[in-house]
């Protein structure tokens, strides 16, 4: 599947059937992204943007808009999709910073500090 941050609440995706994609295209899914399609056992199609897209079981990775999808896919066809108005729960690292790291640093700025691997009682 598509790897990579690509924004927003992109980590994870949800896996969505075609058809339930397409029905709400312009309404649930109006602000995702969807970052690769699959087809679950056998090759299908659909139309993206004025292009026919053959999809089959090795998954495709391109970004698609949902409401640019033209065509209803099957529900044959996933899509792997996150949500674009950011007002989903953040769910990866945070950067530490000096105004909202709540950790014990001993009054030191510990803001891109290294970190040692190894050496014993040195780290």
């Amino acid at each position: 599947m598509a790897g990579g941050n690509y924004g927003g609440s992109s980590i994870p995706t949800t896996a969505i059937g075609g058809q339930t994609l397409y029905n709400g295209r312009n309404t649930a899914y109006k602000k995702w992204t969807c970052t690769s399609v699959v087809a679950k056992a056998t090759a299908d199609a659909f139309t993206y943007s004025g292009q026919t897209i053959n999809v089959g079981t090795n998954p495709l990775e391109f970004i698609i808009w949902p409401g640019w999808i033209e065509s209803n896919p099957s529900n044959d066809i996933t899509f792997f999709c996150y949500d674009c108005n950011c007002t989903g729960p953040m769910n990866n690292f945070v950067l530490a910073d000096m105004n909202n790291y709540t950790g014990n640093t001993g009054g030191v700025n510990t803001v891109f500090m290294p970190t040692i691997i190894g050496g014993g009682t040195m780290n």
